[in-house]
């Protein structure tokens, strides 16, 4: 296959024509180019036309090219469906960053040519001003630009601004190339479109006012050792802000930076003004600034008067400071507006204090409100009891006999009826979860859903894809395989622990409720003293239950390896990516076992 990226550079005399075309089909090699719009406009026959007769006469040659050829438009931006399966692919906890920096920024510029263009522009912009003939004021207009939208400036940027705090990036050693460089000319430069896409600052609605393209801002902004936003930057972003519109975003912008006298030159006057998110922000500020100020009774104003968003907030500031009874107030009034993630959190803090009946209040009510964590809450799987005098072991063995007190110091083994009804619960499972995976694919799962297995996995795992889950249905079927080899079933990572919980709770569930099916499912297995002792298989089969934190609100957070109580408890990676990673102290399973289901 041959591919020729942008064709009209080889549609010259002596390059591409029918001739070699020809010779080029008749060799059974396909040819592929592309050629951007405008260009391909330009070989037409109503340009030619209009074309000075020696141009017209070399286009000509390239135009009977084109003749021979079946044309495939592609858009600017992408198609809906094209678009459907990048957010697929954002849902996917291994997206691709630079994909999800596309998505946010691209703008009026599809996603394609973000990609394309970012890149060379970020090089010739970085490079510019290194090189003897570069641009230095031309890359320090830009740096301007960039600066001013990393203070949190977004709207249109007058030239003159842009040209008097270009100043501000120039050198001493600068000086020399700045006299080939008017100030004109370095607009121009910064301007210019490149490679049919954007310039490096991009044209506005607005006469004489630009903004730097944005993948220059998100480059500059996440590089390792991202550059000092100067003094009278930021003091231009102020004035520039001075509207009100965007005093807010450069407030939270230069309380990121650590410059807090800005921010609360910025959320003053708005809060002043009756602002409950200004409120907010410059309580906080305040409170960092001077602990001794009375910046409590901004937040006493949100609390009373503001979004529930913003009553959480304060309610989460005052649980840091452990003022609980102040924490549970502002909850509760967050709640009372319909805010199901409070309505869980103040369940939190009543579990915390013990007072187990009234957080399980709150977290129904978090629940029925469609919160995921407090949903996942009561999917946790646990052990189905007998009522007293209906233990299905009763009537499978004779409590009468005398047992061989030898017996008892071997040891622990699962007795063969329990083998039998643990093993046929795995594959029930299963076949449960493989049906359930058909019909979910990627889809992720929404707090409606309803479902036997995958659903009913802690709400952290919900957006992960059908390769995920697959390997998931995987554990129970390798699980149910330790039993098929006579060996009881042993977990070798997080997920084979899950599955073995949900496995027990199923099993002891149909100890309690199936005796028919039981009989049915061991019938010629003798009755064993321990037979279906779920209690006692719970307690040996496992190194520990940590993977059971996923469903505590309490522990939100806990999952991440860097979390400071999981690396006190040494509980390790429950992130999902790492459910897989099997334990170090057992034996690891075969890589290449493939799949039952």
């Amino acid at each position: 296959m041959l591919w020729l990226d942008d064709l009209d550079r080889f549609l010259l005399p002596g390059g591409l024509d029918q001739g070699m075309l020809s010779a080029l089909l008749e060799q059974r090699v396909v040819v592929m180019a592309t050629m951007r719009s405008e260009v391909y406009g330009n070989y037409s026959e109503r340009a030619l036309r209009g074309m000075d007769a020696d141009v017209a006469s070399v286009r000509r040659l390239g135009s009977r090219v084109l003749n021979l050829i079946e044309p495939l438009v592609l858009d600017r931006q992408w198609s809906e469906t094209e678009m459907g399966r990048l957010r697929a692919h954002l849902a996917n906890p291994n997206y691709d960053s630079r994909l999800a920096d596309a998505a946010r920024h691209h703008g009026v510029h599809g996603i394609a040519e973000y990609l394309a263009a970012g890149p060379k522009l970020l090089e010739e912009f970085l490079t510019t001003r290194r090189q003897p003939k570069g641009h230095p004021r031309g890359a320090a207009l830009v740096q301007a630009a960039i600066d001013l939208a990393r203070t949190g400036i977004s709207t249109p940027l007058p030239a003159e601004t842009l040209l008097d705090l270009s100043t501000c990036y120039l050198s001493a050693g600068d000086a020399s190339r700045l006299q080939a460089e008017s100030p004109e000319q370095a607009l121009v430069w910064a301007t210019e479109i490149q490679f049919g896409v954007a310039g490096m600052l991009v044209a506005t609605d607005t006469t004489e006012a630009w903004r730097p393209f944005d993948y220059l801002v998100d480059a500059v902004a996440s590089a390792v050792e991202a550059t000092a936003i100067p003094d009278e930057v930021w003091e231009a972003a102020v004035t520039h802000a001075n509207g009100g519109s965007e005093l807010l975003p450069v407030g939270r912008s230069a309380f990121r930076f650590g410059r807090l006298v800005l921010a609360e030159r910025c959320f003053s006057p708005l809060a002043t003004r009756g602002d409950h998110v200004a409120m907010h922000d410059l309580g906080f500020v305040q409170r960092e600034r001077r602990p001794e100020h009375t910046w409590s009774s901004w937040y006493q104003t949100v609390s009373e008067t503001g979004t529930p968003l913003q009553a959480r907030a304060l309610g989460a500031l005052h649980e840091i400071e452990g003022r609980w009874d102040d924490a549970a107030a502002c909850y509760e009034r967050a709640a009372g507006q319909g805010d199901a993630l409070t309505m869980r959190l103040r369940g939190v803090i009543a579990q915390r204090h013990r007072q187990n009946d009234e957080a399980h209040e709150w977290y129904v009510r978090a629940a029925e409100g469609g919160d995921s964590v407090a949903i996942a809450f009561f999917n946790e799987p646990g052990i189905y009891r007998p009522e007293m005098g209906h233990e299905l072991s009763s009537k499978t063995w004779n409590p009468n006999i005398e047992w061989d007190e030898e017996e008892e110091e071997e040891p622990w083994q699962m007795t063969a009826r329990t083998s039998r009804i643990l093993s046929c619960n795995l594959e029930i499972l299963a076949d449960m979860a493989h049906e359930e995976l058909d019909e979910l694919g990627d889809q992720p799962i929404s707090p409606n859903s309803f479902g036997i297995f995958f659903a009913r996995l802690p709400a952290s795992t919900w957006n992960q894809p059908r390769r995920w889950r697959r390997r998931v249905l995987r554990a129970l079927d390798d699980l149910n395989e330790d039993i098929t080899l006579g060996h009881p079933p042993e977990p070798r990572c997080a997920t084979e622990e899950l599955a073995l919980h949900f496995a027990l709770e199923s099993a002891s569930a149909m100890t309690c409720d199936e005796p028919d099916l039981v009989a049915e499912f061991t019938q010629g297995l003798p009755g064993q003293q321990g037979d279906y002792d779920w209690d006692v298989c719970s307690c040996l089969l496992f190194q520990d239950h940590d993977v059971l934190f996923l469903y505590d609100p309490r522990m939100q957070g806990l999952e991440h390896p860097d979390n400071p109580l999981n690396q006190r408890m040494g509980i390790g990676d429950l992130r999902p990516e790492g459910w897989f990673e099997e334990f170090g102290n057992v034996l690891p399973r075969d890589p290449s076992r493939g799949f039952t289901h």
